[in-house]
């Protein structure tokens, strides 16, 4: 008997997918905020942190993951272009995903420098934020450069999606999504 090709993403993976989205979604949207708390509390850069280290875990996790369980084969309809620039778009997510919270964290030297009172940081207020080493190099730029690009590649993600589900008709969303029958949701 022949092997069914999966067509779809396994529950783990679809997990960390939606996961990740809703943690970096919130943090490009809130995460200067929580930097700039009013009063010289640490909670909001602390929360900051936390989440940042939460979305490095879980994207590390999510690539180990990935490796281990290859995704779904692509639909055969999709053209060589599309499926060269999903392939593309999934790397940079990955680098993404990986380098802010790295250069956010390379950033707390000169951070601390300004904000002395913000050396309780915590991350999830039990680990005291581990020192980065000094660099000499503009990290906080590189972090608010990466993050400006990454609600590029979120914004470019999001209506690629679309334009498979509404306009190609296609199974590419369905892939991610985590329901069995996405059509017998609607209404």
């Amino acid at each position: 008997m022949a092997a069914t090709a999966r067509t779809r993403y396994d529950i783990v993976a679809m997990s960390l997918h939606w996961l990740i989205a809703a943690l970096l979604i919130f943090m490009l949207f809130f995460g200067e905020g929580l930097m700039k708390e009013k009063g010289g509390g640490v909670l909001g850069p602390s929360l900051h942190i936390s989440i940042g280290s939460t979305i490095l875990v879980l994207t590390v996790f999510r690539l180990v993951w990935r490796l281990a369980n290859p995704p779904p084969a692509y639909p055969a309809r999709l053209a060589p272009w599309e499926q060269m620039a999903s392939k593309a778009t999934q790397l940079l997510f990955y680098l993404l995903l990986i380098g802010i919270p790295l250069t956010g964290w390379l950033a707390t030297p000169k951070f601390l420098s300004h904000e002395g009172a913000m050396t309780g940081i915590t991350v999830f207020g039990a680990l005291p934020l581990p020192a980065a080493p000094s660099l000499g190099l503009p990290m906080k730029s590189f972090h608010e450069l990466m993050s400006n690009l990454t609600i590029a590649l979120l914004a470019l993600h999001v209506l690629a999606a679309l334009k498979h589900h509404f306009i190609n008709r296609d199974d590419v969303l369905r892939r991610m999504l985590p329901v069995k029958d996405p059509d017998r949701t609607r209404s």
